[in-house]
């Protein structure tokens, strides 16, 4: 940002909570940078499309099943799914979509858009409100994931919790607060509400649990928001509290670290550092298959001149992507032997290659059983990519390690936004069909300026 707004007159309780509340509510649309406002339109290019075509998959047709039976008030226009339902529904329901084909961005060691952009959307759609709203709404909504992950940290991840669904909570509520037009007060306690609700566990991977994780951090932003604005209350210190949202998750303790360097507002917003994906599958297998395709870039091969590949990976991956022998299109998302396997025989790497059937390909079968995968110590999860080694049958030996855990620069933002219009009309256009397709995106990159943003949902339901 090039300018920071003062900050909200009202007086907050010290402590960690109440900071990010008042940091977060400093960001103005009128004061984002252009390389921030592009990224923002690049991030709901991105959720809109994995959303559509995610609300084709049997977890998000039973979720719209559920919420359809369930009834309620409809006042939101939930995107990719026929007919309106109640905002924390929506919430719900764009949340498991947007992540039942892992297809999502990455980014503060999580995914960001698929729990802050559902409970944005839902309420903005709700309340009829415009493209600034949103933008302000996403904005606060990934400014809270990376001040709350630079200070609580993703030490939980390792003891099975699943960070989308924690901090996804704590983000939603935000966002969602920030659309209702709740006051520092408000979202304080928003944040403290949704903070008791905050839940996910990383043995739902391979499973449709994994979607419901995001779906209910999303929900659950949603709901603590209205109910703090009908007067209910929730903790005003749920980050920092001995009984909080940090001792709850941390291990050990010292893991939290409320006053760590750059916590307050700075020159670039936590919209920045997100990551898109351009394989469908858990991020991290992508350098394992980009390490394979640099190596093919190089020095081209068939798989039958392959001999093996081996994968040194941080200690964490194999509990996170190391499903062997995947019977499933969702457990192939999570095996890094499987996405190597795609990776070895040359075959694209989008929503159709993690399916039931490509799992049971004898080709693919075959091909796992050339790779090897080496977990050390000195490598971190979501920091440190893949280390590739790839043996041919002649004798030679190819190594590739690359990095796909950094954001695009400012000066690859075109070329970022071109991929990831081809990724969107590859997900998009079998469903709504290419005109379609065409007029979201063109609404998409001008969204914050509409004067309704249901202008832009009621293009994503598809024709019943």
């Amino acid at each position: 940002m090039t300018e920071v707004l003062e900050a909200a007159n009202e007086t907050l309780t010290e402590g960690l909570s109440a900071h990010l509340v008042s940091e977060v509510r400093k960001i103005s649309a009128a004061d984002v940078s252009e390389h921030a406002l592009e990224r923002a339109r690049h991030a709901v290019l991105d959720w809109v499309g994995v959303t559509i075509s995610g609300g084709q998959q049997a977890s998000s047709r039973i979720a719209q099943q559920i919420c359809r039976e369930e009834g309620g008030t409809q006042t939101t226009f939930a995107v990719g799914a026929p007919g309106k339902m109640t905002a924390r529904q929506s919430a719900l329901c764009t949340g498991i979509a947007s992540h039942s084909q892992d297809f999502d961005d990455m980014g503060f060691f999580l995914h960001p858009s698929i729990v802050v952009l559902p409970a944005a959307f839902a309420v903005v759609d709700e309340l009829d409100a415009d493209g600034k709203t949103l933008l302000e709404s996403l904005l606060m909504g990934y400014e809270t994931l990376r001040i709350s992950m630079l200070t609580v940290t993703d030490a939980s991840y390792a003891r099975g919790w699943h960070c989308t669904g924690t901090f996804g909570a704590l983000s939603s509520a935000i966002a969602a607060g920030s659309a209702l037009g709740l006051d520092a007060e408000q979202m304080l306690q928003s944040l403290g509400t949704a903070g008791t609700m905050a839940s996910g566990l990383r043995s739902s991977f391979g499973t449709m649990g994994k979607h419901l994780n995001s779906g209910n951090a999303s929900a659950a932003g949603v709901l603590a928001a209205k109910l703090v604005q009908a007067g209910f209350t929730g903790a005003r210190d749920v980050l920092e509290s001995p009984k909080g949202f940090a001792s709850a998750f941390n291990f050990p303790s010292d893991a939290f670290d409320p006053n760590h360097e750059g916590i307050s507002l700075g020159e670039r917003l936590g919209v920045e550092e997100i990551i898109f994906k351009l394989h469908a599958a858990c991020g991290g297998t992508h350098s394992a298959i980009d390490g394979i395709r640099s190596i093919r870039a190089r020095r081209p091969f068939t798989i039958d001149e392959v001999e093996g590949v081996e994968f040194v990976v941080p200690a964490l991956t194999p509990g996170v992507c190391g499903i062997e022998n995947p019977k499933t299109g969702l457990e192939g998302m999570f095996s890094v032997h499987f996405a190597a396997a795609v990776a070895l025989a040359d075959r694209e790497t989008g929503t159709a290659a993690f399916t039931d059937e490509t799992v049971r390909d004898p080709v693919l079968v075959a091909a796992q059983r050339l790779v090897k995968v080496t977990p050390v110590d000195r490598l971190s999860h979501m920091s440190h990519p893949t280390e590739t080694t790839l043996t041919f049958k002649n004798g030679d030996v190819e190594t590739a390690r690359i990095d796909i855990f950094k954001p695009r620069s400012d000066e690859d933002l075109g070329n970022q936004w071109n991929d990831l219009v081809e990724k969107f009309h590859a997900l998009v256009a079998p469903i709504l069909g290419d005109v379609r397709s065409e007029q979201l995106v063109e609404t998409i990159a001008r969204f914050e300026t509409l004067g309704s943003v249901r202008e832009l949902t009621a293009m994503t339901i598809p024709n019943s």
